[in-house]
């Protein structure tokens, strides 16, 4: 059963932010959100010219009527709501977006208000120039985002790691309106998604990446530039990327039987909704042989194990398997790959005998061992089995840098 996510924001006529852009940002993730405004504004891209906040019982009238919240995204608000909403709701994830005021300048909210309810959220995210405002530094709970700087890069700061993306500008090298909102907004998308903090927030990175590349024409974030077919399309163009990377070392990687990579979806659960490369990647006279490019068609073995991995962790979606070599083993625990050694012996007889069942339970079973799921899990064959490794990673590019360093031609 999926989480519900609640959204209480501003309302921002122009869409570019507020509850609206919020709404739109989750459904790029699949998302129903529900939500109520918390504030009315006349404002449009460039400029607010007024913001009028509702009162308590207001807000509360909507909210009882409404399924109770897993997690809560709060966006411009009276800031006293806040301590209201964890008091309604004391068992959700509350991610707060600090907004004290707006790019034109117009003043939002209290300072001295603002630090009293930090208590209540359980995440704060807020820009560079409202956390030296605040006096607040990055932790456990303030995500602090330096977009409002100069360079080539943004920086995402949590507790006491930098992550960065290429800054993009809008028209005529302006900054976008939105991006606070559609930032936090899919964050809280990926925790509903039981992504770690970390992951939660590289992964709304490369999203809003993708956005902003796209929202070039005017100046403010235009999520439904993306949507849902998007993430099909893209995990498609991921396949096509690594596809020359395959044909070059395929003569080291692909087994007897095939190699395949697959890559699902946020919400693929079936072999339809993964990202393939359909049949098996054959080696033909010492190269890489593709029946057609990537599609969602036809079944894989890598596709049930894309499947089982992202529901343990739900970050992890593409899978390869690789020619069993015992130097390739090597050559991972030596680079500090996690590595797993599986034992098919050890599959219990209904397991063994029903198809399509064995890299599922290997996958468990691997987890259950060791508490995490490996970089790598390998057996050395078994009657009828051909030996094999299978590679784990978060997209295709990064499962073909791990078997770039266990084939030895890591950069």
């Amino acid at each position: 059963m999926s989480n519900t996510v609640l959204v209480v924001s501003g309302f921002d006529p122009s869409a570019g932010a507020g509850i609206l852009q919020d709404i739109k940002s989750l459904s790029l993730l699949g998302i129903s959100a529900i939500g109520v405004v918390s504030a009315y504004t006349v404002q449009n891209s460039e400029k607010v010219f007024l913001a009028k906040f509702r009162k308590w019982e207001e807000i509360d009238s909507e909210l009882t009527v409404l399924p109770e919240p897993d997690y809560v995204k709060i966006g411009l608000i009276s800031p006293e709501m806040v301590k209201f909403i964890r008091e309604k709701y004391p068992d959700a994830k509350i991610v707060w977006n600090i907004v004290l005021k707006a790019s034109s300048g117009y003043e939002f909210e209290q300072r001295e208000i603002v630090k009293e309810n930090f208590d209540y959220a359980d995440y704060i995210v807020l820009n560079n120039k409202e956390a030296q405002e605040l006096d607040v530094k990055p932790s456990e709970k303030f995500i602090v985002t330096y977009g409002h700087t100069e360079g080539e890069y943004i920086s995402v700061y949590y507790n006491d790691k930098e992550m960065k993306t290429k800054r993009i500008k809008g028209p005529k090298g302006s900054s976008f309106h939105g991006t606070g909102c559609a930032f936090t907004s899919i964050f809280t998308g990926f925790l509903s998604m039981d992504y770690p903090v970390e992951e939660a927030i590289q992964s709304a990175m490369i999203v809003m990446s993708k956005i902003l590349e796209r929202s070039t024409e005017i100046q403010q974030v235009q999520s439904e530039k993306l949507a849902r077919e998007w993430m099909k399309y893209d995990a498609l163009e991921s396949l096509r990327i690594v596809k020359e990377e395959i044909e070059k070392i395929g003569h080291l990687t692909i087994p007897e039987v095939g190699q395949n990579i697959s890559y699902a979806l946020p919400w693929s659960q079936r072999e339809e909704e993964v990202a393939k490369f359909p049949g098996r990647i054959r080696l033909k006279e010492g190269k890489a042989c593709f029946v057609s490019d990537p599609s969602f068609n036809d079944k894989s073995h890598t596709a049930r194990m894309a499947i089982t991995a992202k529901s343990f962790k739900p970050y992890i979606r593409c899978v390869s398997n690789v020619r069993y070599e015992e130097k390739y083993i090597e050559n991972a625990m030596k680079k500090g790959l996690k590595v797993f050694k599986y034992d098919r012996n050890l599959e219990p007889e209904e397991i063994k005998n029903s198809d399509g069942s064995s890299m599922q339970w290997m996958i468990k079973y691997a987890i259950e061992k060791t508490g995490e799921l490996p970089d790598i899990i390998y057996d050395e064959g078994w009657y009828g089995k051909e030996a094999m490794i299978r590679v784990f990673g978060r997209n295709p590019q990064e499962v073909i840098q791990k078997i770039k360093i266990i084939v030895g031609i890591s950069e």
